[in-house]
């Protein structure tokens, strides 16, 4: 027996088949035998490329090597056995082996299945095979001088929400083809509909619209076919630390999708906007045959007494944060994306299914590399009961005052009390005027244009504001579905009534407290035609349409003019809860007419001293009255129905005030 033989059987001769009772039993066995190493996955030299596995359970790891990253061609190029010590299966292979693909075969309990490996940051097409590449290739011109581009805090994030091939999709939008879909058309800065010059599309219209953060839905490798034709929405997790082949110019190449997302997140950089990128880790697309169940069986995810997984997410599985390695999994992954592709925040998908204590991880490690301006926002819900399956406290609502500072949650409160359910597409709120009719009251719009500070939230730093995100109807399909009766496919169109229900909504979010999240083409009204669940439905419906950029333009001036005002007037961007404690609301007993002032303690030469926000969404003129301390004698009209701004549009005398029916004015002094 040669020398290495005898040390592989000497330091696995302990090895023996491990038995449980329970499945509680087996996860105790794992917990006590975890790994606290960074250097899971491959490390890459030219000289040599270290493996490593953290499989506890296994009997045997075999690490295959392939020319191809395409799982349908078989042929291997060799095999080598790892070694296991203290629980962690390693190897060092000499010479440079850049440009092979490679797999695990992992055997436990006699059987040995094949898997990738779940620290991969590189993949062959559709994700199968892991890829040996140098990460420094992968970097483009000027990489090394691209920086975070950070917020002071959350409440001064203005968030557009986006789907990587909905953002350039159209053919009227001005993108070169090629880049139609892609990563690359956020670094076309001077698009423009039809190539007219008249109407900004794409980055050039994120500029010109006062954004400074855009949210890209999941651009991880999610698991489809990367050269087909088929829309996901990419909530079907399959590796996480590598960005999603499909919007690539070339899903072989492994390098060609991370340059090209390096070069998209360059670009909104160089153009002083923020990237969030959404993250999926509460689930994966596959369970049993999952990476993570393959190389260690049922330790990450949740499951019964029975061995059932749970299934919080409604896609099959639910991932257990509150255990060591996924827990120190989902806080390598995070740094991993901040620290290589420089991303400025991360939204979590179902963050109600990840507990406090891993969440407030994510954020002390992103705080102990002076990263604390990286924000991190999430839905504190879930899918589906999970209730039996909680030994920690969940990242939900009720929780939500355990969370660190730098993490905020959405703020359903202020979207329901602002449109109404958005479980019922005729379900009306305050800007329909359907308070009296659905339930809902202005005491519920209050207490969430106050960031729910009085309720469930510490400070506005911990809610993000928004009335629309890429689930559920598109706010114009919302209010168009709630105000018109006879709802078909053209009366999604240009309509007066909803355009205006749209304006009274954008005014109520610009003007509450918390940071403000809209999905791509709110200030436009976007519609899906009712579609309402659209994450596999065609790009034609998905699409953003950038016609209507031109079409309502005058609502897009609106947002425009809004956001302006945001920026101008600090205290609708205060993170700590002085402002929201002193919002005076004027006491009124008319449903779906709310009035109130907001002080200025700090102002400065150009800035105003007091901001008024008046909405009447009933159908009859109104009269109220403001309240407040140091109210002037005089205001200034700054937005009305039609225009929003700095710019003065008239004045009105007295405290005392008359609005027109379905009307807004925002007014200072």
């Amino acid at each position: 027996m040669d020398k290495e033989s005898i040390v592989k059987e000497k330091i696995n001769s302990h090895l023996v088949e491990q038995t449980f009772d329970t499945i509680q039993e087996k996860i105790d066995y794992l917990e006590n035998r975890t790994y606290n190493g960074k250097d899971l996955g491959t490390t890459y030299t030219k000289e040599q490329t270290t493996f490593k596995v953290w499989a506890p359970l296994a009997e045997k790891v075999t690490v295959n090597f392939y020319h191809s990253g395409d799982i349908r061609e078989t042929a291997l190029e060799n095999q080598f056995d790892l070694i296991q010590e203290n629980h962690v299966w390693s190897i060092q292979i000499p010479g440079d082996l850049k440009g092979l693909f490679y797999t695990y075969t992992i055997t436990t309990d006699g059987k040995a299945n094949e898997t990738n490996d779940l620290y991969a940051t590189a993949v062959g097409v559709n994700g199968d095979r892991a890829a040996i590449i140098d990460l420094r290739d992968t970097d483009p011109k000027g990489w090394s001088a691209d920086q975070h581009v950070l917020q002071p805090h959350i409440t001064d994030a203005y968030i557009w929400e986006v789907h990587i091939a909905d953002f350039s999709s159209d053919p009227n939008a001005g993108f070169r083809k090629e880049h139609r879909g892609k990563y690359l058309a956020f670094t076309e800065t001077d698009t423009s509909y039809k190539n007219e010059g008249n109407t900004a599309t794409g980055l050039a219209h994120l500029k010109q619209l006062g954004v400074n953060m855009v949210h890209i839905l999941p651009a991880f490798d999610f698991d489809n076919d990367e050269e087909g034709t088929a829309y996901n929405w990419g909530y079907d997790p399959k590796n996480y630390n590598v960005p999603e082949g499909r919007y690539a110019s070339d899903p072989r190449h492994p390098e060609t999708r991370i340059k090209e997302f390096k070069q998209m997140v360059q670009s909104l950089h160089q153009n002083g906007i923020s990237v969030v990128l959404d993250v999926v880790y509460n689930h994966t697309s596959q369970t049993e045959e999952a990476w993570f169940n393959l190389t260690v069986p049922d330790y990450y995810y949740r499951q019964d007494a029975s061995g059932a997984f749970a299934d919080g997410s409604a896609c099959g599985n639910e991932t257990a944060s509150e255990r060591k390695m996924m827990r120190q999994y989902m806080v390598d992954s995070i740094l991993y994306w901040a620290n290589e592709y420089h991303i400025d925040g991360f939204r979590f998908d179902l963050m109600g299914l990840h507990d406090v204590e891993t969440m407030n991880a994510i954020r002390k490690a992103l705080n102990d590399e002076g990263l604390s301006e990286v924000i991190l926002y999430g839905e504190p819900w879930d899918a589906g009961s999970n209730e039996i399956h909680w030994p920690n406290l969940p990242a939900n609502t009720e929780s939500v005052k355990e969370l660190k500072e730098g993490i905020a949650v959405f703020n359903a409160d202020f979207r329901d009390a602002v449109k109404g359910s958005v479980f019922e597409s005729e379900h009306g709120g305050f800007v329909q005027g359907a308070n009296d009719e659905n339930g809902l009251s202005d005491i519920d719009l209050i207490l969430s244009l106050k960031a729910n500070i009085d309720t469930w939230a510490n400070t506005p730093n911990q809610t993000i504001a928004y009335v629309s995100a890429h689930d559920n109807l598109s706010l114009y399909d919302k209010l168009t579905g709630s105000l018109l009766p006879d709802v078909s496919q053209e009366t999604y169109q240009r309509h007066e009534t909803v355009i205006q229900a749209n304006k009274l909504a954008a005014v109520l979010l610009f003007t509450g407290q918390g940071a403000i999240f809209m999905q791509a083409g709110e200030e436009f009204g976007r519609s899906k035609y009712g579609d309402e669940n659209s994450y596999q439905s065609p790009i034609e419906i998905n699409q953003i349409d950038w016609r209507l950029a031109e079409t309502n333009q005058g609502l897009l001036r609106y947002y425009e003019g809004l956001s302006q005002i945001r920026q101008h007037y600090a205290p609708l961007r205060d993170a700590e809860t002085y402002t929201a404690q002193k919002i005076s609301f004027s006491h009124d007993p008319i449903e779906n007419l709310v009035a109130y002032t907001i002080s200025n303690s700090e102002p400065t030469q150009n800035s105003w001293k007091q901001l008024a926000v008046v909405l009447n969404a009933t159908d009859k003129r109104q009269d109220i009255t403001l309240q407040g301390t140091d109210l002037p004698e005089k205001w200034t009209i700054i937005a009305d129905n039609d225009t929003a701004g700095l710019s003065p549009l008239g004045e009105i005398t007295g405290n005392e005030l008359t609005i027109a029916a379905k009307s807004a004015w925002i007014l200072t002094a």
